[in-house]
């Protein structure tokens, strides 16, 4: 009989959905009933219950190697303008069951019925933050369309030639980020604009019969699938109805995560971190660059879209690109983090600090080409260096990591400083060279950087990752069994402020009673980078095995216990066993922590009802 065969829950993360993560044993009913409904389903299969929140900060590596987003169309009735959700000025009008870009009747007529300013259809979002707004159109009697929100007043306009698919004018231009049009096929162009929102967060689109805001009675054109979100780029049109359109990872959807090549896909679970620079990807807006010249969406970002901001060498020895945030912390470490890809460049110097100190601050020079690090350094009364990491993102991107302690309280920044072949930060510019960058991200309270969060005009916390399942005493082994964790390890993540890293714990819903495997992650002392198992019976530690110290990658651990016979296995070599402990009665099982959780990505974990042999667990281990 093959192991497999005798597991009493098998979690492999392939199946789930918003709150759920599915097991492969046991296996329950998931067939629909004769009226089409879920009751027929299996209530004792002991699925995990999943949790982050209400928020949608979150965000993971795809099997394609490219970061996967939380996306929503803030419009409602995104496609149905007759709708009482959008406005329509007086003055205009719009008829239905025209021929659209996508081969449907779905398209429709916007008519200027009468002589005058603006006549649009518009919708309130009341999201204050970085919008791109996006439309598909057709000239009909005129070739214009134009776009603005609340503030168009102000004169932050974009016009739009649909007859020769290019941009018209752009009218002020305070709030205006970036624009594009981008031919659909048989005279269609999708129409985008990423705009500062004003404060009521209304996106107003009108007929336009010159390229401005006046118009003629019976001017017309052709729209189809209005989006506003929250990007610096049109993404893929999602259709909304009375309610917004969603996609991508939602709110307490167990979030798979890839490596850079779409292999190792495990359940990511993170602690809760706070994203505090507010616009991070944006590179002109809200961001210093001394030296270089900078533009918005440059280049195919690890997001898989054109997003990517550039900046290149001007004249003058100084060249650096710098993101502020406050912080309110003197003793508190915080991680800063971004993606970078080199233009004609390989090395740069990441440094965090206090704004306007000369010093205060902590840096270390990365070498791209060869993905190496010069140690951080400190300076400055109470700054403290801390970890560093440069990770490959494929397309020769990279994300870099430095943390540390400033000291001192006040608005701290990110800085970029490119360096030259020599590893110079002053060298003069040669102007066809510099860097794409993406994704800035400062985190408190944190001495590692985690997964991305993406803001655009606001601060983000991401909750942290819950995932457990209460009332599984049918699949835990009562007096005997095994439990069995297969996980990526990274010796490099830093918990010694004493976060430990549960792997998997079996429980009675109280930490009185339990079994646990745990791994440590990188500090100082003995137990930091080991295994153990910790068992507690009626409040009391009865069990302690402790490994040796592992390094970075695959590991996978078993413990097997029964009264008076505990045993814990790690990478196919015993470590130890306990013969002097009883076995209480558990009912809860928990992947990762519900608290103070260090970041842990989970491949697989397995319960047995049964305390496996040692020539068993051995094989179950063995990499």
């Amino acid at each position: 009989m093959a192991l497999i065969d005798k597991a009493s829950l098998l979690m492999v993360p392939s199946t789930y959905e918003a709150g759920k993560l599915y097991n492969v044993l046991p296996s329950g009913n998931r067939a629909p009933d004769s009226t089409d409904q879920n009751s027929g389903y299996d209530q004792t299969r002991a699925d995990f219950d999943f949790d982050r929140g209400s928020n949608a900060a979150a965000t993971r590596i795809g099997s394609d190697g490219l970061i996967k987003k939380y996306r929503e169309n803030v419009l409602t009735e995104s496609n149905n303008f007759s709708d009482s959700d959008w406005t329509l000025r007086a003055g205009a009008s719009v008829t239905s069951g025209q021929s659209g870009y996508d081969g449907t009747n779905n398209a429709w007529l916007l008519n200027a019925d009468t002589a005058g300013t603006f006549r649009f259809i518009n919708q309130a979002t009341n999201v204050n933050t970085i919008l791109t707004n996006s439309i598909y159109a057709k000239a009909g009697s005129v070739n214009y369309i134009g776009v603005t929100d609340a503030s168009g007043s102000s004169g932050n306009i974009v016009y739009f030639d649909l007859l020769n698919g290019t941009i018209d004018s752009v009218t002020g231009g305070s709030l205006i980020i970036d624009y594009k049009i981008q031919s659909v096929g048989n005279g269609w162009y999708r129409c985008s604009a990423a705009l500062t929102a004003h404060s009521s967060g209304t996106v107003l689109w009108y007929v336009s019969s010159t390229g401005g805001s006046v118009g003629s009675a019976g001017d017309n054109i052709y729209i189809q699938n209005a989006q506003t979100e929250s990007s610096l780029v049109a993404t893929e049109y999602l259709n909304s109805t009375d309610v917004t359109a969603k996609a991508g990872v939602l709110v307490d959807l167990p979030r798979i995560n890839y490596d850079a090549n779409g292999n190792n896909g495990a359940l990511l679970l993170e602690p809760s971190r706070q994203q505090l620079i507010t616009q991070s990807e944006a590179i002109t807006f809200n961001t210093t660059n001394v030296g270089y010249t900078a533009s918005e969406n440059d280049t195919t970002s690890p997001e898989g879209v054109v997003n990517g901001g550039k900046i290149l060498e001007a004249s003058g020895t100084t060249h650096l690109v710098q993101k502020t945030f406050s912080v309110s912390s003197t003793t508190t470490s915080y991680a800063v983090s971004f993606f970078i890809k080199g233009i004609g460049r390989t090395k740069a110097n990441i440094v965090y600090g206090l704004d306007g100190a000369p010093y205060n601050s902590v840096s270390a020079s990365f070498n791209l080409a060869e993905e190496t690090i010069t140690d951080a350094a400190a300076d400055g009364t109470g700054a403290v260096a801390g970890e560093t990491d440069i990770i490959p993102m494929g397309n020769d991107w990279y994300r870099v990591t430095l943390a540390g302690v400033i000291g001192v309280t006040g608005t701290h920044y990110v800085r970029l400083f490119g360096q030259n072949d020599s590893g110079n930060t002053s060298y003069n510019g040669e102007g066809t060279k510099g860097f794409n960058v993406y994704g800035f991200q400062a985190e408190a309270a944190a001495t590692y950087a985690t997964s991305y969060i993406p803001t655009m005009g606001t601060a983000q916390t991401r909750a942290a990752d819950s995932c457990s399942v209460t009332g599984a005493s049918d699949v835990i082994g009562q007096t005997e069994g095994t439990v069995f964790a297969e996980y990526d390890f990274d010796a490099t993540i830093d918990n010694s402020g004493g976060s430990d890293r549960d792997i998997i714990a079996l429980n009675d819903g109280t930490f009185n009673n339990n079994i646990q495997l745990i791994h440590y992650g990188n500090g100082s002392g003995s137990a930091y980078k080991s295994v153990y198992l910790s068992v507690r019976v009626g409040g009391n530690y009865v069990v302690t095995i402790a490994s040796s110290q592992y390094s970075s990658g695959l590991m996978k651990i078993a413990a097997g216990y029964a009264n008076n016979d505990y045993v814990l296995y790690v990478n196919g070599v015993q470590i130890g066993t306990d013969t002097n402990a009883g076995v209480a009665a558990m009912s809860k099982v928990t992947i990762g922590k519900t608290a103070t959780l260090t970041t842990t990505e989970v491949k697989q974990a397995t319960l047995f009802k049964e305390r496996l042999t040692n020539a068993e667990l051995a094989t179950l281990t063995t990499l």
